[in-house]
């Protein structure tokens, strides 16, 4: 699978000085709110930025997600006597559009949309023992979503974002996998480094 993937919007460098370009990093922790998805479990990211004068940005982010499915969307996957794991990869590049409120410089709300792939594993288990089989599946997806960037100092910052994703599964890949398109809205929370970059 091409990776796409890894960060989410900026930081308070977004409110530097406008002859600057930022590099943004982000570790996130992530839940998943509503959707086709199990919404009981958290997930782990991080992405990275890059924001030229604070205008405009390209991001890569990077998630990973265990116990993805409900247990009771995938139950028909598996046969008697087998327990199915399910984990996801989502990998996206995405635009970021900052507006920082000059007013309050240290408060920067943030559009962002973009493609990547979901990689989505079931992992079967007999429950009497013995071995168990992986399969995995790859498919293209969506995501847009708001967010809010705010400053703690001139290098470091919180982050909440919500997303949107939506996930164009390929119905004439090997069974075995959802089986159809699905998608879900994640909120993650995570902390911005930047790295102030001078343009020449």
């Amino acid at each position: 699978m091409r990776a796409v993937g890894w960060f989410v919007a900026a930081a308070p460098a977004l409110i530097a000085a406008p002859a600057h370009a930022q590099v943004v990093v982000t570790p996130y922790i992530d839940t998943n709110v509503a959707g086709e998805v199990e919404t009981a479990r958290g997930g782990v990211g991080v992405s990275l930025g890059y924001y030229l004068r604070g205008r405009i940005g390209l991001e890569l982010d990077a998630e990973l997600h265990p116990h993805f499915f409900r247990d009771a969307d995938v139950a028909h996957l598996a046969g008697d006597g087998v327990d199915l794991d399910t984990r996801a990869t989502i990998l996206t590049a995405n635009l970021v559009a900052p507006y920082c409120v000059r007013r309050a410089g240290i408060w920067c709300p943030y559009a962002v949309a973009g493609l990547g792939m979901v990689r989505t594993t079931f992992e079967s288990f007999s429950v009497m023992g013995g071995g168990g089989a992986t399969d995995t599946h790859d498919d293209l997806a969506f995501d847009a979503g708001l967010g809010v960037m705010h400053a703690l100092t001139d290098l470091v910052g919180l982050r909440v974002d919500a997303r949107y994703i939506h996930t164009f599964v390929d119905d004439t890949a090997t069974a075995g996998g959802f089986g159809e398109d699905f998608a879900w809205w994640r909120v993650s929370v995570g902390i911005t480094v930047s790295f102030p970059q001078s343009l020449r």
